[in-house]
């Protein structure tokens, strides 16, 4: 069963008021999750990162995913939601833009995780054809009990025991905008991370004969109401199969 990751980027251009540093924040958040035990053990030459990438680049990347079981596709920066389209735009960088459905040509087995604005406007992404850091605040606490190499083999197993399809987790619903703090990240990315570790910190059962997986539609759940806590205009949004198992996010073995 092979894996890949894709983090697709974009804080907007420098200077700019709409300018977002904790799209790095981001990145680094997701790199290292997942290179830990508890995120699955990724190694780090299968987690690729596009940041800015043009239209062409992103479709390569989805292409090359194809060939893989699984990907774990993230987009994090800016984006808006076309009513015309009744999808997600993702603005990789000025001039280029993506449905971001799109993103759903890769494997048969996806997660796709979007952090971005959704207000709603008409209209259709641009096409190319006519022009149409840092380290990461969290600990891994964890990690230090778990046995990485059994994580990752636990991790690909449910992966092989879930069903094709995509499930794809928004950090706001259509119409609403996501919340970017320089420090931390994205509201909802950082939020998803943190409620992953936590519950893996706080997983008490006997690793020696027992292995346990909170999937990403679980963790999704759990950072959204973390999200609204904090942000009561904020209401992030999933779309999967009606029925399990889904995909992991976090295990503990």
């Amino acid at each position: 069963m092979t894996r890949r990751a894709l983090i697709i980027s974009n804080p907007g251009e420098q200077g700019d008021e709409e300018y977002c540093r904790g799209v790095f924040r981001d990145v680094a958040n997701y790199r290292n999750f997942l290179t830990s035990a508890c995120g699955g053990f990724w190694d780090a030459s299968t987690i690729k990162e596009r940041a800015r990438p043009s239209i062409i680049e992103v479709r390569q990347a989805i292409r090359e995913l194809a060939q893989y079981d699984y990907a774990l596709v993230v987009f994090t920066g800016h984006g808006w939601y076309s009513t015309d389209l009744d999808s997600t735009v993702l603005i990789l960088k000025a001039g280029q833009e993506i449905d971001s459905s799109e993103l759903q040509q890769g494997p048969p087995k996806q997660t796709i995780i979007l952090d971005c604005c959704r207000v709603k406007s008409t209209g259709l992404p641009l096409d190319e054809s006519i022009i149409r850091a840092s380290e990461a605040l969290l600990l891994n606490s964890a990690s230090s009990r778990l046995d990485p190499a059994q994580c990752r083999l636990y991790y690909t197993n449910h992966i092989e025991s879930c069903e094709p399809g995509v499930v794809v987790v928004h950090s706001c619903s259509s119409g609403e905008r996501s919340q970017d703090d320089s420090q931390r990240g994205g509201l909802y990315s950082y939020n998803l991370i943190e409620v992953a570790e936590q519950w893996a910190a706080d997983n008490n059962i006997d690793l020696t004969t027992k292995a346990d997986i909170f999937s990403v539609v679980r963790a999704h759940e759990s950072a959204s109401q973390a999200a609204q806590r904090k942000r009561a205009d904020q209401h992030p949004q999933m779309e999967k199969a009606r029925s399990g198992p889904y995909f992991p996010f976090c295990v503990v073995a």
